[in-house]
């Protein structure tokens, strides 16, 4: 595989950002300057940095202007994928997203690497969805002079992502950058009633996961720390950053039981995903658990850190996060038995508590926001 670009001290450090993994205990001087750019919820809306706005509030302020949009949109502009209604029975489902290799470029992952995961992003939102891609539109933007072995790394995690997840490669663009950028552009469709929303979630509905986390976070570490003592001891951590796997035909099951009313992918952190159904469904959630994947576990052990911040925080996970009907748990359990329940949907006004000895503890929902960092 042909090596990644060559990373400037910019470069690494925007990347020890991207996965949200908090720094290490003895460096906590730091936190400010690279923690998670994490927003607690009372501020999360209206951000402001020393650089300008974060993401959502750029959201914000773009989608307000967009309202003769929105009206035609039956997610409007909150949930993982976009969609549009070409019929009564068929809606057309779109989602984009851009991989920029000076803050999405983990030190260690190839070009092969990345231009997968750039489609296995887009593809895991189809999957929160329950939807099958029918075909991408790939954009290229490189730094000249582009070497043909650059070109050709590129297209083979391209392809291996379309074979994996059984949709192709439709067209696209190119043109010259000063960094890395791979925009993915996703399409298919659905019939309205089998969608996965986010904002479905109702009063007496189980929470569920359809795997464990902190993997990811740890991983990062263990790329950032160059250690290949601890490559070597945590070979699965390490893979889970740089070969992540969309859950499409887990979320293809989850559409076809018409036993979920709500999902979304973990893309963002496990925290700020259940935030986000919480807030738009107007609902609180209860935990149970926090289900700490076994290995970040040990990880955590050996390293001196919180398995379960690494869990709660970490991101790029690619996991789903559901509501589910609460009388049918059971059955949808045996037709996904990865599922986990990790919890139960109250009433509320989209908070998020864990049970801990009996206690309830709030958790903080936070979660990665491009464009933020504490000053």
């Amino acid at each position: 595989m042909v090596p990644a670009f060559p990373l400037t001290r910019r470069m690494l450090s925007v990347a020890r950002r991207i996965y949200q993994a908090e720094p290490p205990r003895h460096r906590n001087a730091l936190r400010e300057h690279f923690d998670l750019k994490l927003l607690s919820h009372h501020v999360w809306w209206n951000r402001m940095t020393s650089v300008g706005l974060g993401e959502r509030e750029i959201i914000r302020r773009l989608t307000r202007h967009f309202g003769q949009s929105r009206s035609k949109l039956p997610l409007g502009f909150d949930d993982d994928v976009s969609a549009y209604p070409i019929s009564r029975r068929n809606w057309l489902v779109l989602k984009t997203d851009t991989f920029v290799g000076s803050t999405d470029l983990p030190p260690g992952m190839s070009l092969e690497q990345a231009s997968r995961k750039a489609v296995v992003a887009t593809i895991s939102d189809f999957a929160a969805k329950g939807v099958q891609p029918a075909g991408l539109l790939l954009s290229l933007a490189l730094p000249s002079p582009v070497k043909a072995s650059t070109v050709t790394a590129l297209a083979r995690g391209i392809y291996q992502a379309t074979r994996e997840y059984r949709c192709n490669v439709f067209g696209g663009d190119t043109g010259e950058s000063s960094d890395l950028l791979i925009d993915c552009t996703g399409f298919g469709f659905v019939a309205p009633n089998r969608i996965l929303r986010r904002d479905g979630a109702r009063p007496g509905d189980v929470i569920a996961v359809t795997g464990s986390f902190g993997r990811t976070s740890s991983g990062l570490r263990i790329l950032l720390s160059k250690s290949k003592s601890l490559a070597k001891k945590f070979p699965g951590l390490v893979s889970s950053v740089l070969h992540p796997v969309a859950r499409l035909a887990t979320g293809l099951r989850l559409a076809n039981s018409m036993m979920v009313n709500s999902s979304i992918d973990s893309s963002d952190g496990f925290a700020w995903s259940l935030r986000e159904i919480a807030r738009l469904s107007h609902v609180d959630m209860v935990l149970g658990k926090i289900p700490v994947a076994p290995d970040a576990r040990i990880f955590a052990d050996h390293q001196g850190l919180s398995a379960e911040e690494l869990a709660l925080y970490g991101g790029e996970e690619y996991e789903l996060r559901l509501a589910v009907q609460r009388d049918r748990f059971a059955s949808l359990k045996r037709i996904v038995p990865s599922l986990i329940r990790v919890g139960t949907v109250e009433k509320g006004h989209g908070n998020i508590t864990l049970l801990s000895g009996g206690r309830p503890r709030r958790i903080e929902p936070r979660g990665w926001e491009h464009m933020v960092s504490k000053s």
